[in-house]
């Protein structure tokens, strides 16, 4: 039963991040409906096409939330609470009306015309989703908090929940100057998003993070920072787009697929920021860490160089080799053990291993993007012996080296995350060597690389490690997770822009960005440490 509570917080955090999602994209359809894409200006048939594309979202929010009011439900009744009970927390109503609100909105989308009830369904569903926040469980400032994070969210739904359906309004255009107009008028409407969204995190910052050390020495501050660090990058990417609308007066078409590209970039960055949201909320405020919070010199310290270790530890030593049944039986089994100096020279020599690999990857990506040097372009098949090192290497309590079989190890959630990561390197191994080789000329099948860089980056964002017995070190721990997060979901994007783009500047300096950011993560690991 513990294992499956640890899943259910693995998954708690997937589920919040996609209510999250799914509630920015059906919101922000509303506002492109009600501010850009006006009945006045935009023919019916593309308001209907962009209404039928935002309902699916509201019906997809009504089952993701379903599924997360279940799984707390089945976490707190698992504890010995029943379920009359758990109809009357607060979060169980906010829960339904969410979900009312949301089912509402499909409808009205659906089968209503006018704007001014699906924008009341929006309001109802912000405020159901705030209600489930962090500003609703304090006792100090708790309308000012509520309201933050409400402006929180419209300012995001303005912003980036409008932007898809820009894109599909204009795909649907028959004319470039109007999808020229659309571009306009959703520039004037995501840069109001945008100032409301800056101006309610620094806000909600000031609350939740109280200082500069809970900003760089607590897990929350971690999370916070990667979230504004794929921000500023998403923000990067919308002034480009910008200047662009405003520098077109006349013939938008030569410059309507650049848009269009930078914008899934942006898009995706800004999800990927909202995942970074959702693990946030499921760790307490910076300032409640109060002593367990880092220094400055305790991170320099950790941060300090020092020669990875390659010489594996002794199998044998590793505390993690224990027996099943003994874990089974006792009741304070949590899915390991005291990590004690063998265990964490057994995760470092992983760790430096894998930077190894990463970090020849990525110089030898880089020297492939020299036409002269086409042996370099089976730089991918590094990245099938990092997954076969994960695999064997990672979990040494697990198949194939500890006692515990093959698939009851995926009942552990650390274990579980690392098979999934291998695969996905399998895939993104395969996929960018027949690219890069020539083999496979597909234009899709060269977006799985950046695709799964970006996925990948995004669920590392749930390795969290903040809030444990020992805060401290977990918190070092996660500032290396954090950093490999933010630059694998940047490689991802920028090797999209590369093959998205028409051949140009953008795209040249894309084709060097993810390169750069593979070696940073192979130095990030190779200075990985557990002490």
């Amino acid at each position: 039963m513990i294992w499956l509570l640890q899943d259910l917080d693995l998954l708690s955090v997937i589920l919040r991040a996609l209510s999250l999602s799914l509630e920015v994209l059906a919101v922000g359809a509303v506002f492109f409906l009600w501010l850009v894409a006006r009945p006045a200006i935009t023919p019916p048939h593309e308001r209907k096409e962009v209404e039928k594309f935002a309902s699916w979202f509201a019906l997809a929010l009504i089952f993701v939330q379903a599924l997360a009011a279940a799984q707390a439900c089945a976490t707190l009744m698992s504890n010995g609470i029943a379920f009359p009970e758990v109809a009357t927390a607060s979060f169980f109503k906010a829960d339904c009306v969410l979900i009312a609100a949301a089912l509402m909105l499909f409808f009205l989308l659906r089968f209503q015309e006018r704007i001014l009830w699906p924008i009341i369904a929006s309001a109802v569903l912000v405020s159901a989703s705030v209600a489930l926040s962090h500003a609703a469980s304090q006792l100090h400032d708790r309308g000012l908090l509520l309201g933050l994070t409400a402006a929180h969210h419209l300012g995001a739904a303005a912003w980036i929940g409008a932007m898809p359906f820009l894109l599909v309004a204009m795909r649907r255009s028959a004319e470039p100057k109007h999808a020229h107009v659309l571009a306009a008028r959703f520039s004037i409407m995501a840069i109001a998003g945008v100032a409301v969204l800056v101006l309610a995190g620094v806000g909600m910052s000031w609350f939740y993070v109280g200082s500069w050390q809970g900003l760089y020495g607590t897990s929350y501050g971690v999370m916070l920072l990667a979230k504004i660090y794929l921000l500023l990058l998403a923000l990067t990417l919308g002034a480009s787009n910008f200047f662009l609308v405003r520098r077109t007066r006349s013939d938008a078409a030569p410059v309507l697929a650049r848009l269009r590209r930078f914008s899934e970039a942006e898009i995706g960055l800004v999800f990927t920021a909202i995942l970074a949201a959702a693990s946030m909320t499921a760790q307490p405020p910076a300032r409640d860490m109060g002593a367990d919070q880092l220094t400055g010199h305790e991170i320099a310290q950790r941060m300090d160089w020092q020669w990875p270790t390659l010489r594996s530890p002794a199998f044998a030593q590793l505390t993690h080799r224990i027996s099943i049944k003994a874990a089974l039986q006792s009741e304070a089994f949590s899915g390991g053990t005291d990590n004690d100096a063998m265990d964490r020279a057994w995760s470092e020599y992983n760790h430096h291993w894998a930077g190894l690999v990463v970090l020849f990857a990525g110089l030898i990506a880089l020297v492939a993007r020299f036409k002269s040097q086409p042996w370099a372009r089976n730089w991918p098949l590094l990245f099938i012996a990092l997954a076969a090192f994960i695999v064997l290497r990672a979990d040494p309590e697990t198949w194939p080296l500890g006692p515990r079989p093959f698939w009851a190890s995926f009942a552990e959630p650390e274990v579980l995350e690392h098979r999934i990561f291998a695969l996905l390197i399998i895939v993104l191994a395969v996929f960018e060597w027949s690219i890069e080789t020539g083999r496979l000329r597909s234009p899709r099948a060269a977006l799985v690389f950046p695709l799964l860089c970006a996925i990948g980056g995004a669920l590392l964002l749930t390795h969290m490690h903040g809030f444990g017995e020992d805060a401290k070190n977990e918190t070092l721990v996660e500032m290396s997770h954090g950093a490999i997060a933010v630059l694998g979901a940047t490689a991802g994007w920028a090797r999209w822009l590369q093959m998205r783009l028409p051949p140009g500047k953008a795209s040249r300096s894309a084709a060097w960005v993810w390169p750069l950011c593979f070696i940073l993560i192979g130095l990030v690991l190779l200075d990985y440490r557990e002490a």
